[in-house]
């Protein structure tokens, strides 16, 4: 049994968002794979695209696009799971048999990905035609998140410029009390946040600009950032859910 409209929400925020390269595109590329429906998220960070697709449509593309090709949805679903996963997730070699993918930009907004393998000893053609997200959808697997984690790092540096300043406190009543170091090359100077922050921005957004796209993706600490924000989210919204339900379904008070 397929999985709600919300469940599959819910489950696709969750999924990391991984760097992938199709036809020399850099992209972002959430995706995920139900019994026999998908939803792909694919971004440039210009536009994001998605497209979803249930059963049936899946069944209808697969005879257009393979008419020579006799098989149950089922079929067709699990061989493009087997090609598609791997390629929509950077990780092309793990594909188990050969397989061509070519992204085309269309005159409308819309991108088309589209997968040339092999299945039953045949050509199997598949072709993901991904549309420019809703504002909302966009808002929900990407912007939100990143304002959270933004937040959060933000914090994280105000801590620990705090930490630090508590430390300098700390070795300064120890050089007062007459303590030194046995190691010069120990020695540091009293952090101060302002000229740390402003020597940082200069020195690292050149470098940052100047890199390829694909340094603008999630590396493991930030995937990992990400699923941390993404699951307190979740469970607050089960959390909230749950008690909403239980205030509808309390009876109501008794009249005098």
């Amino acid at each position: 049994m397929e999985a709600s409209a919300d469940h599959a929400d819910d489950v696709l925020l969750k999924r990391p968002w991984l760097s992938v390269n199709i036809s020399s595109c850099q992209l972002l590329s959430k995706t995920w794979f139900g019994e026999t429906t998908y939803r792909v998220l694919l971004t440039d960070m210009h536009c994001v695209w998605e497209e979803r697709m249930d059963a049936a449509s899946i069944h209808s593309r697969a005879q257009e696009l393979n008419p020579r090709l006799r098989a149950s949805v089922g079929a067709f679903f699990s061989h493009l799971c087997e090609v598609a996963e791997p390629c929509l997730s950077g990780r092309v070699g793990a594909v188990g048999c050969e397989v061509q993918v070519f992204l085309n930009r269309k005159d409308d907004g819309n991108i088309h990905v589209k997968l040339k393998s092999e299945l039953a000893g045949l050509p199997f053609h598949w072709e993901f035609i991904c549309s420019p997200a809703p504002v909302a959808l966009v808002c929900v697997q990407l912007v939100r998140p990143l304002l959270v984690m933004s937040r959060l790092l933000q914090q994280q540096v105000e801590q620990l410029g705090g930490l630090l300043a508590r430390k300098d406190a700390e070795i300064q009543d120890y050089r007062e009390n007459g303590a030194t170091l046995s190691r010069e090359r120990l020695q540091t100077d009293v952090f101060e946040s302002q000229p740390y922050r402003e020597s940082f921005m200069s020195q690292t957004l050149p470098l940052l600009w100047s890199e390829r796209s694909d340094a603008l993706g999630f590396d493991s600490d930030l995937q990992q950032l990400y699923a941390t924000v993404v699951a307190h989210r979740s469970s607050r919204k089960r959390k909230l859910s749950s008690e909403t339900s239980a205030v509808e379904d309390r009876p109501a008070a008794e009249k005098p």
